[in-house]
């Protein structure tokens, strides 16, 4: 799995470059495929493996891309003029992928997956011919030349509205309509919205140490352990919607198992930098609202009535501390 290979090289490197962190791809991505158009209030922008993008216009789009919304909204236009907008607290992620259809000439079919997570947006697909599918832990949905409505709401269930047009196929359940708009207390308890917010925040804070740092405020070292755990929680938030598709997906389990291999491995390194950095005199500290991944899992898959097995060694706690404490001169 190349493409898998060059994100552990990239994430391993984070504890000595903030700005490959928030600079490089992360995934193997030839070019982008979406612009960000319009947005407002609070966005979180997962782009090319880093957390805490800052949104702006024409911010371009690569596929495996996310985008979180609280108090906010945003526009997503696509290369072939299909647009998204995504509603107050919603959580998805978009992703584009060459596949070969035919049995004797193999032809190159550009798919294009909207996997929505929780909350609701307003589609219309593009002029081109693009196979275009909606995915979420309990349904797929192919469509082509429609435009509609796409949501989810506190009962998990995903709903579909069509203003044009109508499904080409369906896999799974879901309802037809629109589903009731999320709170902001329900969608922050949601455990995909939860760690994604998490990795967003932690993500923000390793580029501020890294600037720390340099300004001489705090100790390398120091920063080092912070984007460390910026690595940890973004696998944790993969590892999170992951584990609740490979449980629940009609569709999706092979790929959302793949994953979770993955990332399990990935926070296997972000601990053993973190204990790296400790031994070289870094203070550890615990981010706020931060919960072990095994806890954060469970309390997702308890609220599917799953339970899997996560095989992540335990996590150490750690005392809550200000970043502003931990004083350069700390031991290196």
């Amino acid at each position: 799995m190349p493409c898998l290979g060059k994100r552990l090289a990239l994430f391993l490197s984070i504890v000595s470059s903030f700005l490959i962190l928030f600079s490089t791809p992360a995934f193997c991505t030839d070019a982008p495929i979406a612009t960000l158009t319009d947005f407002s209030g609070t966005v979180l922008i997962k782009s090319l493996g880093s957390w805490g993008v800052e949104p702006r216009e024409n911010l371009p789009f690569y596929s495996q891309d996310k985008v979180i919304t609280r108090v906010g909204n945003a526009t997503i236009t696509f290369n072939d003029g299909a647009v998204l907008t995504i509603e107050n607290n919603s959580n998805l992620l978009i992703r584009e992928n060459e596949e070969a259809e035919g049995l004797i000439r193999k032809a190159e079919t550009l798919k294009r997956h909207i996997l929505l997570f929780l909350g609701k947006m307003f589609f219309q697909t593009g002029k081109e011919k693009i196979e275009t599918r909606f995915e979420s832990a309990t349904a797929v949905i192919g469509i082509r030349g429609t435009a509609g409505t796409l949501s989810i709401g506190a009962d998990g269930e995903l709903y579909i509205q069509f203003s044009q047009g109508g499904a080409a196929y369906t896999v799974g359940t879901f309802v037809e309509g629109v589903a009731k708009p999320l709170s902001q207390d329900d969608a922050d308890r949601n455990p995909v919205q939860n760690a994604g917010i998490l990795a967003d925040d932690i993500a923000r804070r390793c580029r501020e140490a890294r600037e720390q740092a340099r300004r001489g405020e705090i100790s390398e070292v120091q920063a080092d352990w912070i984007c460390a755990k910026a690595f940890e929680l973004a696998s944790v938030e993969v590892l999170t919607w992951a584990t609740i598709l490979y449980e629940t997906s009609p569709d999706l389990f092979e790929w959302a198992g793949e994953l979770m291999e993955t990332e399990r491995e990935s926070i296997s390194d972000a601990l053993e930098l973190q204990r790296d950095a400790i031994d070289r005199g870094a203070v550890p500290f615990e981010a706020e609202g931060y919960e072990p991944p095994e806890r954060l899992l469970s309390e997702a898959l308890t609220r599917e009535g799953l339970s899997i097995a996560t095989e992540v060694e335990p996590y150490p706690r750690y005392g809550v501390i200000d970043v502003e404490d931990a004083s350069p001169s700390s031991p290196q």
